[in-house]
């Protein structure tokens, strides 16, 4: 059994979380850039649109999450073991759940589009606005559905800066066409979804043909159901994720209806503005949890007990202080923020006033559900990562929104969120006491060392 010193795995560490860090950086800047694009030029009903729309465009990225995390932990371990054979097995059959999902949602999105949009509750020139962006978009929803997946199955070659430099390609592409589409020919939404969509459709696929032509570990394989069926292992590995992901989906319609009966449109495009400045520190938490993740498979599948801790203690420190740090800037940067977006909204802006120390006290307790829930998920644990989710996105999130807004009415609103991670993270850490110390190796190790 080979040893690794804590300056290895936090090379390894920092190796994975820059590239992955950035990647996530790239995707928030340019969503909040075309943001802003779309709340100065199309105006600020167009903006609560577009977050009106967040639940129904959450749910790719959320399934390309739960195969990318899933199937990503499973080819890791599988290749700690030496597996190589069942690893490009596995990841074969997770592009087939990919590009079947991916065409199942774009069907969905075009032919539903005023169902949608009527259960958002959007009338008048919101539903305009939403339709507009729903039939433009569709086309492309297949790119979004795969891109996030082949982003973290990349990182497992060795070839995270390529897939790296594909996102950054498609961030400056997205910038470049909303500004051209949007604020040049002036083709509102229907701009916007388009500039989207092609250059989701620009980061991926690059990074596909790289495991067509280029891949050394993680190939794409004939017959991959021949070698047994990863997928149900790789959709139950990664549900947590899903669960966490898919979230949005479920609590921004219960915000988006809250506020409306609390706020109004105000409170609609407060809510929007929060959306998109919390959304840099939300994502790179969840990348520095995942960057965490390899490292604690790979090392567990090799029968490294220490590694796999020292992986967790890394992970868990610098999500957490990177979280205190991101609360810190954004209390210092929440008006000139709201400026930027809603220039003209004097009532947007006090609202985002109120609400901005509330969000930012979540930060730290959610960066430890998130390591807590990632570290869980990969030592295999499913189950017990799927509690914390359910309870911190899904359960006990609604069930605060309820009784704080009916308490205490808007300014239980913006308690919400931190007041689930706060109750979350006890629940957290006793699934990890109970769980996650108790670490289990692979069957296959096990066996072999006892030879």
């Amino acid at each position: 059994m080979r040893y690794l010193h804590t300056s290895a795995l936090v090379r390894q560490f920092s190796g994975l979380a820059v590239p992955t860090v950035l990647a996530a950086w790239v995707y928030c800047l340019h969503s909040v850039i075309s943001g802003i694009f779309i709340g100065r030029y199309i105006g600020a009903d167009a903006l609560a649109a577009l977050n009106l729309l967040v639940p129904l465009l959450y749910l790719p990225y959320a399934f390309s999450v739960m195969i990318g995390v899933g199937g990503s932990t499973l080819v890791s371990r599988l290749l700690g073991e030496r597996r190589e054979h069942d690893a490009a097995a596995a990841f074969t059959q997770s592009l087939w759940l990919l590009v079947l999902s991916g065409g199942a949602f774009a069907l969905a999105i075009y032919f539903g589009a005023d169902t949608f949009v009527r259960l958002t509750g959007a009338t008048g020139p919101l539903a305009v606005f939403a339709k507009d962006f729903l039939h433009a978009y569709a086309p492309f929803v297949l790119f979004p559905t795969a891109c996030y997946a082949l982003e973290l199955f990349l990182r497992i070659e060795g070839a995270a800066k390529f897939g790296l430099v594909c996102l950054i390609a498609g961030g400056i592409v997205d910038v470049a066409l909303t500004a051209w589409m949007v604020g040049h020919l002036d083709w509102g939404m229907r701009g916007a979804a388009l500039s989207m969509g092609i250059s989701q459709m620009l980061s991926c696929v690059p990074m596909f043909l790289y495991f067509v032509f280029r891949t050394r570990h993680v190939r794409v394989v004939a017959r991959a159901f021949a070698r047994g069926n990863h997928a149900w292992r790789m959709a139950y590995n990664g549900a947590s994720e899903f669960l966490g992901e898919i979230a949005p989906s479920v609590t921004l319609f219960a915000f988006n209806h809250a506020v409306l009966r609390w706020l109004g449109d105000d409170g609609l495009v407060a809510f929007a503005v929060i959306e998109y400045t919390t959304m840099i520190a939300a994502v790179t938490m969840v990348a520095l949890v995942q960057s965490m993740q390899p490292i604690v498979s790979y090392e567990r599948g090799a029968g490294n007990v220490r590694a796999v801790s020292q992986a967790f203690v890394i992970g868990i420190v610098t999500t957490a202080a990177f979280a205190l740090l991101a609360a810190i800037a954004l209390l210092s940067f929440a008006q000139p923020l709201g400026t930027l977006f809603v220039p003209d909204s004097a009532s947007a802006q006090a609202l985002l006033r109120d609400a901005m120390p509330w969000i930012a006290l979540a930060f730290v307790p959610a960066a430890l559900n998130l390591s807590i829930a990632g570290y869980l998920t990969a030592i295999e644990a499913p189950l017990a990562s799927m509690i914390v989710a359910l309870l911190r996105s899904w359960l006990l999130l609604l069930i605060t929104l309820w009784l704080l807004s009916e308490w205490l009415g808007p300014r239980g609103l913006w308690m919400t969120v931190a007041v689930t991670e706060i109750l979350t993270l006890a629940v957290s850490i006793t699934l990890y006491r109970l769980r996650g110390r108790r670490l289990s190796l692979p069957l296959t190790h096990m066996n072999a060392r006892s030879l």
